[in-house]
């Protein structure tokens, strides 16, 4: 039999007691697990660093029996204090996320969405931002509110929900705005069309059907007549005349296409295959895939693809790496490493930066039940790809946008219905 140590225990009965007739003592001891972000971040009880009792699958366990204030802390990030019997558990767990105590991004507030905001796309002038919904149906349209003289800092409200009429199918992917036309074009997987709003009225104009399954990727050529549509099950392109909305031709791509992005003269698309780390190169004059750019051998999924100044940035799920290809050979320039799971890639309007968010770990079950960590977004250089700064998100950091002044970042949780508005200082 165990040996009771009795200087231990009149020790932890002489706390019980204090803890006991102070009235710091909780009438029901408080329990959670804790997913953080950092992974590392300290937990301390009136200054006192706390231990966990267990840990799983990235989870630490807490239990406290005394009243008071806690802290969760790590270096060089923001603190945030709750008290004992105030944080927000959900369902046994809680969430928490630091902000970064110093660089160049303050985050201005969150916003409740629709279920899986997909992705998020700023209006040309950089005062709306749309949010298409997979999991629900319609864009939420968010809109900056005009400062007052009072405000510190700006904020969005929440504008109006635009929804499709006699519809009732969910499923909305990814968006794109025609400047010249005033108008918003949103893919819907659900119906295989692509819906059409204009842009300042944000009345419901017409529905468009792509031909193709599952339409995803919206792009426009740089001359503005071609706007063309990537359908994931269907393995091709739809391409639409921007003026007259007729369906011109489709393009078989030879994979599941995902991002597009064309060369400056609009001769040459680059369509990103999400079954390998593969870029097809399509020939626009002969509407076909004239060459095909692998990034690497093995396994990946490429994603999204970016053109700027003779490169292509590319991203690979699979891998979660971010890469750079010379736009004219197809050769690997750089391949960098970022995180599990990346999924949006963006470049700054200057072209001097490259936004990718990361949705962390899967769960193994699903991904589209909560992992074991919190998603994050990394800003890199664009020349080489190293690393600025990272900022956590929550559960699977998915859309991201850069507003055009290059002043806002907003990214999308799509596990948690909610979108995050940073100001973007340097």
């Amino acid at each position: 039999m165990k040996q009771i140590n009795s200087k231990q225990f009149r020790k932890k009965l002489f706390v019980f007691y204090q803890l006991f007739f102070s009235g710091l003592l909780l009438a029901d001891p408080l329990s959670f697990g804790l997913k953080s972000a950092p992974p590392d971040m300290s937990v301390s009880l009136n200054g006192v660093l706390q231990e966990p009792v267990s840990t799983a699958d990235g989870i630490r366990h807490f239990q406290f029996e005394a009243d008071g204030i806690l802290r969760f802390s790590a270096q060089g990030y923001k603190s945030i204090e709750y008290h004992v019997e105030r944080p927000p558990i959900k369902n046994g767990l809680l969430e928490i996320k630091l902000e970064n105590e110093s660089g160049g991004f303050v985050l201005l507030g969150e916003y409740s969405t629709g279920v899986q905001p997909k992705s998020a796309y700023f209006s040309p002038d950089g005062q709306r931002l749309f949010v298409p919904l997979l999991g629900q149906m319609g864009i939420d349209v968010f809109r900056f509110e005009q400062l007052q003289q009072q405000q510190l800092r700006p904020r969005m409200v929440f504008e109006k929900r635009l929804l499709i009429p006699e519809s009732t199918a969910a499923g909305f992917v990814e968006a794109l705005t025609d400047a010249k036309r005033q108008e918003l074009w949103i893919s819907n997987m659900g119906e295989n069309k692509v819906h059409i709003f204009d842009l300042n009225t944000l009345e419901y104009k017409t529905s468009l059907g792509t031909g193709g399954i599952f339409p995803k990727v919206i792009a426009q050529n740089p001359s503005g007549d071609l706007i063309l549509v990537s359908n994931w099950i269907s393995q091709d392109i739809s391409v639409f005349d921007s003026e007259t909305k007729e369906l011109l031709r489709r393009i078989p791509v030879g994979g599941t296409p995902r991002g597009m992005a064309f060369s400056p003269n609009g001769a040459v698309l680059y369509v990103a295959i999400f079954d390998e780390p593969v870029i097809a190169v399509v020939d626009m004059t002969q509407n076909k895939v004239s060459s095909r750019y692998r990034l690497y051998q093995g396994e990946g999924a490429a994603r999204h693809v970016i053109y700027h100044d003779g490169k292509l940035y590319v991203s690979d799920m699979y891998r979660g790496t971010v890469n750079i290809l010379d736009a004219a050979t197809g050769a690997l320039l750089v391949s960098r490493r970022i995180g599990p799971n990346i999924n949006t890639i963006v470049l700054s309007p200057d072209g001097k930066r490259v936004f990718a968010s990361s949705r962390g770990r899967n769960n193994p079950k699903d991904y589209t039940i909560p992992g074991p960590e919190l998603g994050a977004i990394y800003i890199l250089k664009a020349d080489d790809l190293s690393p600025e700064e990272r900022i956590w998100g929550r559960n699977q950091p998915t859309g991201l946008a850069v507003s055009p002044d290059g002043k806002y970042m907003v990214f999308t949780d799509f596990l948690d219905a909610n979108l995050e508005l940073y100001m973007i200082k340097r």
